[in-house]
């Protein structure tokens, strides 16, 4: 359905809240409309881009965003549209909360040469290839405070490699959880855990999760 479409115009691109983002940076390439390159790396929705203000490669969604379509699921079922304005875009945040599912967004883009805008796709791809790991992750799992990213922390804690079950500590960039194929979610939801802790005992920062946990009873004490 309409969910998982996208549709080209000549300066804008819609796309459902169920596409995945590689797949519009790849369509909106094809198409000859640049501007969306940078979600090509990011493994999500059009949906979650737009509560959490996805981003990388100096560009996040606020930066290309036009409006929402947004069901609020505690009313009659009808989308409202916001625009970014209303949404109020923070570093990783917006306006919308739990009750609220994005249908659809409008992007805004700049006509230019299919070719050109492939390749920024292309770069992307080999840039994430060399600096982060593959395989079955969720991305960065915390968000950079302002004295360090993130990653470093981590990694100056000496906590590459770290595991429990199944889940682990990337040896390739520390704010990325690897998921091997026996690991289940309560592995990776205490490995945040642990992290937070062991860094926040040797440096004093509370690393904050960029990670939305859903279906845990305590999901709101790992934030």
């Amino acid at each position: 359905g309409a969910f998982a479409e996208v549709s080209i115009s000549d300066d804008a691109v819609w796309a459902g809240g169920g596409v995945a983002l590689p797949v519009l940076a790849r369509r909106s390439a094809s198409a000859g409309l640049a501007g969306l390159e940078f979600y090509v790396g990011i493994p999500g929705t059009v949906g979650g881009a737009v509560r959490m203000n996805a981003g990388g490669h100096g560009r996040q969604t606020s930066d290309v965003l036009l409006h929402a379509d947004v069901v609020d699921l505690r009313g009659g079922g009808f989308a409202t549209r916001w625009t970014a304005e209303e949404l109020a875009f923070t570093y990783r945040g917006s306006a919308l909360g739990p009750p609220h599912l994005v249908v659809g967004s409008v992007f805004k883009v700049d006509p230019s040469e299919p070719a050109s805008c492939l390749e920024r796709v292309a770069e992307i791809v080999r840039w994430r290839r060399r600096n982060q790991p593959g395989g079955a992750n969720g991305g960065s799992v915390f968000r950079n405070p302002v004295e360090e990213a993130a990653g470093a922390l981590i990694d100056r804690c000496g906590l590459k490699g770290l595991r429990i079950g199944g889940a682990e500590v990337s040896g390739v960039h520390a704010n990325f959880i690897q998921a091997a194929p026996n690991a289940c979610a309560a592995d990776v939801v205490a490995l945040i855990r642990e992290v937070q802790r062991r860094v926040a005992d040797a440096t004093g920062v509370v690393l904050v999760p960029e990670l939305h946990l859903v279906g845990f009873e305590a999901a709101r004490d790992a934030r």
